[in-house]
């Protein structure tokens, strides 16, 4: 069974501390993400050390919070965001509409498997409750490995309804990247209301 561990995914990462002050919740965010529901976003930003220059990929976007936190860092860089519900990705270019009009973002609605991916384009990929990792089959993965840039990483987060939940998707998550030539190099959680959240760290 994996250890949960509340590591560091790489070194020089700096420890997750919770934001605070009026700044945090920025204006625009929806009123339906309260400052629990945001917070594993932030936590999610710092595991990923998203440089100004990366080039990301979020596989189903859906509320569209962390696309924005994630262009908010970068310069010179790009975001794909892609989902496979219109309803979302019209949800995310609207509240993204000015990182879409600089050239920073990009959102498709699209599945995983038919979206066309050009070869090592990204050098983080991320997502959050997407079932694929823990679920076979999951003939995707290849799809990832060959779209991930030399020296990438892939980063699976996933915040359950229960916490008894999250060692089961660890696991499986695990064995499942394993199986497809993936190495999980950390498996790092926080406790973030209202459940902790956890992040599998992946190479290849």
């Amino acid at each position: 069974m994996s250890r949960l561990s509340r590591g560091r995914p790489h070194p020089g990462s700096a420890a997750f501390e919770r934001p605070s002050g009026p700044g945090w919740l920025r204006p625009g965010l929806p009123d339906d993400h309260a400052r629990e529901g945001l917070e594993r976003f932030a936590w999610a930003l710092e595991v990923m050390r998203v440089a100004p220059a990366d080039r990301v990929l979020e596989m189903g976007c859906g509320h569209r919070v962390a696309a924005t936190l994630v262009c908010e860092r970068l310069d010179g860089g790009h975001l794909l965001g892609i989902d496979r519900s219109a309803k979302m990705i019209e949800a995310a270019t609207r509240r993204n509409q000015a990182h879409v009009a600089a050239g920073i973002a990009d959102f498709r609605t699209t599945t995983l498997a038919k979206a066309e991916l050009p070869s090592c384009a990204y050098d983080v990929i991320f997502s959050f409750n997407v079932s694929l990792f823990w679920t076979a089959p999951a003939r995707e993965l290849d799809q990832l490995a060959e779209t991930l840039a030399p020296g990438g990483r892939m980063l699976v987060f996933h915040q359950p309804p229960f916490p008894e939940k999250n060692q089961q998707v660890v696991d499986a998550a695990t064995a499942l990247l394993t199986e497809g030539g993936w190495k999980v190099q950390d498996t790092l959680c926080a406790d973030i209301a209202p459940v902790e959240s956890v992040c599998l760290f992946a190479v290849r």
